[in-house]
């Protein structure tokens, strides 16, 4: 994990996070069709033992499904309110954590070989754009290059034109764009009243093979649904 996680580069300082404002109008949109026609791997969000945090499931077009991931959500003041594990427990080794900032709906996510150290962490900030949080962009550096990407709310998370009565009802689904090229890169279904044990589904749509971009993927998309839950 420590080739992995190197190559996500922050350029924002290592220490405690704070607030920043930048509040703009965003609306709600919806996906744009995706190029493939199914996503390259899925991760179901199931409820674990403790019913606050999730198990994620992963599974891809020729594979089963299997859990990779525990993610643990906490409410206390100074502490991380979304952490990433490997694994299936608490006791997994730990890859990512996030923090909402006070003051503001913006969200620090910390990578690295010890996200538990908060103040040698490398931070990056998902910066919230909107008053109403619908979208928030991060900006990383992936090797040598970097580019900013957008969550936003859908209410067509799986990429169709026609969304569902359902998804059109929700303010709960999510994509990741590029910033640069609107190239769908990821979507979140949320799955909130029609089951109790599966939260939603998140899928990558555009896989690199970095497993380092992979877990920031899925750190920023659960930061923004624990957030969500609290509003």
């Amino acid at each position: 994990m420590a080739a992995e996680t190197s190559q996500i580069q922050s350029g924002s300082s290592s220490v405690a996070p704070i607030s920043s404002a930048n509040m703009s109008p965003a609306l709600v949109e919806s996906s744009s069709v995706p190029e493939h026609g199914e996503p390259s791997r899925q991760y179901r969000v199931m409820h674990a033992s403790r019913h606050r945090d999730y198990l994620l499931h992963m599974s891809t077009p020729t594979s089963k499904s299997v859990i990779t991931h525990y993610v643990s959500n906490n409410n206390a003041i100074g502490k991380p309110a979304v952490k990433l594990r490997e694994g299936d427990s608490k006791e997994g080794r730990l890859v990512g954590v996030a923090i909402f900032v006070p003051l503001s709906n913006n969200i620090d996510i910390g990578l690295g070989d010890d996200p538990e150290n908060l103040s040698g962490t490398a931070w990056e900030r998902l910066e919230n754009l909107s008053a109403t949080a619908n979208t928030y962009r991060l900006k990383v550096g992936l090797g040598d290059s970097s580019r900013a990407v957008l969550w936003k709310r859908t209410h067509s998370p799986d990429g169709s034109v026609e969304a569902s009565i359902f998804s059109k009802m929700s303010m709960q689904h999510l994509k990741l764009v590029d910033e640069a090229t609107g190239k769908l890169l990821a979507t979140y279904t949320n799955h909130t009243g029609l089951s109790w044990k599966n939260k939603g589904t998140i899928r990558i749509w555009d896989d690199t093979g970095d497993e380092a971009w992979v877990q920031t993927m899925l750190l920023t998309a659960l930061a923004i649904i624990e957030r969500n839950a609290r509003m």
